[in-house]
């Protein structure tokens, strides 16, 4: 390690940005995100880049930008894409722009790899649901001719637990004090599950889906949710159906995996670039 600007680094290795963008590929294939994601590659300020030092962060925010420039990292990988949209004009009142005209006057580049990280198998949704002892686990949308790959996950506890334990556990897992609960109507449970007489409340399986479930979730069978963010109204819709939901608000969902994608990437990327997690990074919405 060595000391500068009293900011402590490990000692790190010179890579190129396309060698750097081709081992990340092959740990998430890109082909694995959803058609309508805009994953990969997103600024490349010159072909010849070379990268040091990478910042990893849920969402790239110009004080994140900040950050990345002060730490002198020439790498951000962005889990949320910065660049979704097309651009028509680039300028200084748009906070997107801004940062898009800086990252390249600053020789930084770009990678999202979103949904291909929610897809992988070890991904985002199986790193929210490892805080639970299951016997099985599945993609809800599997993904044909990849082994445990796809869309969401649904897991069946080994022991099924009170959904005020789940609670609990799932508070600590994710580093938050609060959750917000949709709480299944009792007789739509008994209803739904009048052929075992399984006990309110007592959850055997849980469908997950990082970020906002709402669409993926949609019908999936299970006794509970575990989601970001949904709407009201399907909220109202998963209460009548006799399912439980838990919200934890949208990137606390995502943001642990982090730390954990982190040290993968140490052990996975060969070349010695060095990944740090963003400090600026943090959820948008504050409870008061």
């Amino acid at each position: 390690y060595y000391i500068t600007n009293n900011l402590r680094y490990r000692l790190s290795s010179i890579m190129k940005v396309k060698e750097l963008v081709r081992q990340l590929e092959l740990l998430a294939p890109l082909n694995l995100a959803e058609s309508w994601d805009n994953v990969g590659l997103l600024i490349e300020p010159s072909t010849d880049s070379t990268v040091k030092r990478v910042l990893t962060t849920i969402d790239l925010t110009e004080p994140v930008l900040e950050e990345a420039i002060t730490k002198q990292c020439e790498f951000i990988l962005s889990y949320h894409p910065p660049i979704f949209s097309s651009f028509k004009r680039l300028l200084q009142s748009n906070a997107k722009d801004r940062i898009v005209m800086k990252c390249i006057a600053n020789n930084i580049s770009i990678y999202s790899p979103h949904t291909s990280w929610d897809s992988i198998d070890n991904g985002v949704n199986d790193w929210i649901g490892s805080c639970f002892d299951c016997s099985l686990k599945v993609p809800i949308t599997p993904t044909p001719s990849v082994l445990n790959a796809g869309m969401g996950r649904i897991i069946t506890l080994s022991t099924p637990l009170p959904l005020t334990k789940i609670c609990d556990i799932l508070r600590g897992h994710l580093g938050i004090k609060y959750l917000r609960l949709g709480h299944a109507d009792q007789e739509c449970w008994a209803r739904r599950l009048k052929s075992t007489n399984q006990q309110y409340d007592i959850i055997k399986t849980i469908g997950i889906c990082a970020g906002s479930g709402g669409s993926l979730l949609k019908g999936v069978d299970t006794d509970l949710y575990i989601t970001g963010e949904m709407s009201h109204h399907e909220v109202l819709a998963v209460i009548a159906e006799g399912r439980s939901v838990l919200l934890s608000e949208h990137t606390h969902t995502e943001r642990g995996f982090l730390v954990s994608v982190v040290k993968m990437l140490h052990t996975e990327v060969e070349g010695g670039v060095e990944f740090i997690v963003s400090e600026a990074d943090c959820n948008p919405i504050e409870t008061i």
